[in-house]
């Protein structure tokens, strides 16, 4: 009763006329994170938190499964945002639910199974799909400190990178097996070869990941700052209308530019070299002018199923650099507090429209086939509410990632 009064209560504030998402209280931030895990669990994991699993899904939904076992890269989407969630409000029953997810997928597929990309791996299809899997089994070994994940994703990530990494167009990684595109995309794979590095020791993630980063920083940087999201035989792709940035198609991608900024930040604390702040403080910059909106929230431009992965790296290590302005802070929270409250189902799921509305024609995200009741819309949405709970505890704490 006491939860339900105190979400009836958010519920009040967020209708407020005038309400200033910059001006929200701290703990305000955080309950709206609580009841946001609590909506997605509630929808998306099956038995309790030591026994249960996220439920399985294909195109995000839990009917008509190809396969039995579901997506990886679908239940990577809320298992990460499980992770975020265990970092950011200290609620150790994230963690529990993470290591029983864990335990589920070790007992359904094999190592080779868990390693594979590809198109006959069966759910790592594409350079991204294997990169969220990477960074689940890396979130899975960091809740249980089992070896096994960090083998799993050490696999996985030599597989995608002697599959997709090359020297045509100049290096980095295609999208796919049909060598159309090399993409922003990888940017996963890259953040999980360095993260493999650090842990194992392992010089080849090293290496590989900061080719495919000087690739991206040669070839898809911008001028205006951002990066481009797909690159061909002919160049970037867009860029006969850079201006092309808006809800629901984009030539640039949210999600990407924020795991560049991540990249940059995670470089500069493992190399001490200034260069990398200062390039994490222009990407922050470049987000901040170009893909807020006119309502001070970040636009959901080219992909609601992946534009709040990297949320809580870009809260905890980028909006906490030196030299960041306190306006990145507050665009972080406003969209947070419009997401709660404009995005969010009468049921608890969440849109892609973050300032509204969650369903319908008004939502160009609704209307372009990714809905609320999908796994990776709603965990995407609510994982941007709890990277603003992750930047509360993070300016309070000021620890390592």
């Amino acid at each position: 009763m006491k939860r339900l009064a105190t979400y009836l209560a958010l519920l009040c504030i967020g209708l407020a006329v005038g309400h200033s998402a910059a001006d929200t209280p701290d703990g305000h931030v955080l309950e709206q994170a609580r009841v946001g895990m609590g909506d997605l669990l509630r929808q998306f994991w099956t038995g309790d938190e030591t026994t249960g699993h996220i439920v399985n899904t294909w195109h995000g939904y839990t009917n008509s499964l190809p396969d039995s076992r579901g997506a990886l890269w679908e239940r990577a989407t809320l298992f990460l945002t499980l992770d975020n969630a265990s970092r950011a409000l200290g609620d150790p029953s994230f963690s529990r639910r993470m290591r029983a997810d864990w335990r589920r997928t070790q007992a359904l597929y094999t190592p080779d199974q868990l390693e594979a990309c590809g198109a006959e791996s069966g759910t790592n299809w594409a350079v991204d799909d294997a990169g969220w899997s990477a960074l689940m089994l890396l979130a899975a070994h960091r809740a249980t400190g089992d070896r096994a994940a960090l083998e799993r994703a050490r696999g996985l990530v030599n597989n995608a990178f002697n599959r997709w990494l090359d020297d045509q167009l100049g290096g980095g990684m295609w999208y796919r097996d049909d060598h159309s595109a090399k993409s922003l995309y990888q940017v996963a794979i890259v953040l999980a070869a360095l993260r493999l590095w650090e842990l194992t020791g392992a010089r080849a993630c090293h290496d590989r990941a900061l080719a495919c980063y000087q690739w991206m920083e040669a070839h898809l940087l911008r001028p205006d700052g951002l990066y481009w999201g797909e690159y061909d035989r002919s160049g970037p792709v867009g860029k006969e209308r850079p201006n092309d940035i808006r809800e629901g198609g984009s030539v640039v991608f949210l999600g990407g530019n924020m795991a560049m900024g991540v990249l940059h930040a995670r470089l500069y604390r493992l190399t001490g070299d200034d260069s990398f702040r200062v390039r994490a403080i222009r990407t922050a910059e470049a987000i901040r002018l170009r893909l807020v909106t006119d309502k001070g929230i970040y636009l959901n431009d080219r992909d609601a199923w992946s534009n709040g992965v990297f949320a809580g790296d870009w809260a905890r290590e980028v909006l906490t650099l030196s030299g960041i302005d306190g306006k990145q802070a507050a665009v972080l929270r406003a969209t947070a507090d419009s997401i709660f409250r404009n995005a969010r189902t009468a049921d608890g799921f969440y849109g892609g429209s973050w300032s509204g509305p969650a369903e319908g024609a008004a939502s160009r995200w609704f209307a372009g086939n990714s809905k609320p009741q999908q796994i990776m819309t709603s965990a995407n949405s609510v994982n941007m509410v709890v990277a603003a709970a992750s930047l509360v505890e993070r300016l309070k704490r000021k620890g390592d990632p």
